[in-house]
C-alpha cells in the first residue's frame, strides 16, 4: 500500500507512455516511413511491427556499455529495424522520426491531473531522452514542470540507478521524499524496487506485471492519482 506522508516533496514521472502518447507517436512515424519506401499506405500490421522493433532496439542500445546520445540511439534503431524489413534508412526517414517524437501529445487526462498535483507537490520528469528532443513534448503537456531531467544530463539511461540518483541531487531531495509514477516496468519499476523508492505503476496497456516488481499502487491512467496522493482533498 502506498504511504503518503508530509515528507513527500516531489512527484517524479516517466514521460514517454506515462504522460504522453508515445506508442501512438512511434506507430505514426513508422507508418510514414514505410509509406515512403512502399510508395503506398503501409498496412497497420506492418507499421505496428516496425514500431515495436524500433522501441525494442532502442532499449537494447541504451543498455550497451558506453553512452550513446538519444538521437544516435534512434538513428541506429531505425537503420536496423528498417534493414530487417529490407529497406535502407536515409536522412529523410530519420527526420520524420525525430519530428514526430519531438512533439508528442499528452494523454487526455494528464494536463489537468498535473495541474492539480502541482498545487501540493513539485513535479519532475525523469526520461530516457535528450534535452532537445523532449522540449517540444514538455511544452505540449501545457502544465509547468518543475524539473526535466534526461539521460543526456546524467549520461546514463534507466534502469541505471545513477539517473535517479542524479535526479534526486538536482532536485535537492532524498529518495524517501519522492514518489515515482511510471508505465515502464524494466526502465522504472525495477529501479524503484532496487532503491526502495515508492512507486505507482500506470498500466495503460493492460500488461501482466512482472512478479519481480512490487509497485505501491497500480492505476490504469493518471485520473485516479489526485485521489491517491491527496486523499483528504480528492
Amino acid at each position: 500500500m502506498l504511504e503518503i506522508n508530509s515528507r513527500t516533496k516531489v512527484l517524479t514521472f516517466d514521460c514517454y507512455g506515462t504522460l504522453v502518447q508515445w506508442h501512438r507517436a512511434v506507430r505514426h512515424a513508422a507508418a510514414a516511413i514505410l509509406q515512403r519506401h512502399l510508395a503506398a499506405e503501409a498496412p497497420d500490421q506492418s507499421s505496428s511491427a516496425l514500431a515495436v522493433r524500433l522501441r525494442e532496439r532502442a532499449v537494447e542500445l541504451q543498455q550497451q556499455s558506453g553512452f550513446l546520445d538519444y538521437e544516435a540511439v534512434l538513428e541506429a534503431s531505425l537503420r536496423e529495424a528498417l534493414g530487417e524489413n529490407g529497406f535502407e534508412a536515409d536522412a529523410q526517414d530519420l527526420e520524420i522520426l525525430l519530428a514526430t517524437l519531438g512533439k508528442i501529445a499528452p494523454h487526455p487526462e494528464v494536463p489537468e491531473v498535473l495541474a492539480r498535483l502541482r498545487q501540493h507537490y513539485r513535479i519532475a520528469v525523469i526520461s530516457n531522452t535528450s534535452d532537445a528532443l523532449i522540449g517540444g513534448t514538455i511544452a505540449a503537456i501545457g502544465t509547468p514542470i518543475d524539473f526535466v531531467i534526461t539521460a543526456q544530463q546524467a549520461r546514463v539511461y534507466k534502469p541505471d540507478h545513477r539517473l535517479f540518483e542524479h535526479s534526486h541531487a538536482v532536485m535537492g531531495v532524498t529518495r524517501d521524499e519522492t514518489i515515482h509514477v511510471a508505465m515502464g516496468q524494466f526502465s522504472d519499476l525495477k529501479v524503484c524496487q532496487e532503491l526502495g523508492i515508492r512507486s505507482v505503476w500506470i498500466d495503460r496497456e493492460g500488461e501482466p506485471l512482472d512478479p519481480a516488481w512490487h509497485p505501491d499502487a497500480v492505476l490504469k491512467d493518471l485520473s485516479g492519482l489526485p485521489q491517491l496522493l491527496m486523499p483528504t482533498l480528492g
